[in-house]
């Protein structure tokens, strides 16, 4: 049997955690028809070949599956798909710090050509 295990940090209220995993589970549900059931914090789904739980807890999203042999051979593209969709609802950290490092580099490399300029004259 093999097993996909993937955890990510949110930085959300419980409340809003636990609504991106059921946007996240819905999705997964329409794609791969999954079956679901909300037991507290905790999402259980299955299929054929498949089940697992999606925790969600005050500071992050744990997502286990286990796949039987048939399911096996699509472990890859299970896992990315998994780690697309919680990529792609988890908000990041509001922060003024990440705006910094995106400017710095288009800074240094505007200085660069002009170095290289006056060398060549």
């Amino acid at each position: 049997m093999s097993h996909i295990s993937i955890k990510r940090t949110h930085h959300s209220s419980l409340a809003e955690a636990t609504k991106t995993a059921d946007r996240m589970a819905a999705k997964l549900a329409r794609d791969y028809q999954l079956r679901s059931q909300w037991d507290g914090n905790v999402l259980h789904f299955d299929r054929s070949g498949l089940n697992g739980t999606l925790v969600v807890t005050v500071n992050d999203i744990q997502v286990d599956v286990k796949l039987g042999l048939l399911m096996a051979a699509f472990k890859g593209p299970l896992q990315a798909a998994v780690e697309r969709e919680l990529d792609a609802l988890i908000v990041p950290p509001a922060s003024g710090k990440a705006a910094a490092p995106a400017t710095k580099p288009a800074s240094k490399a505007a200085a660069k050509p002009r170095a290289a300029q006056s060398k060549s004259r």
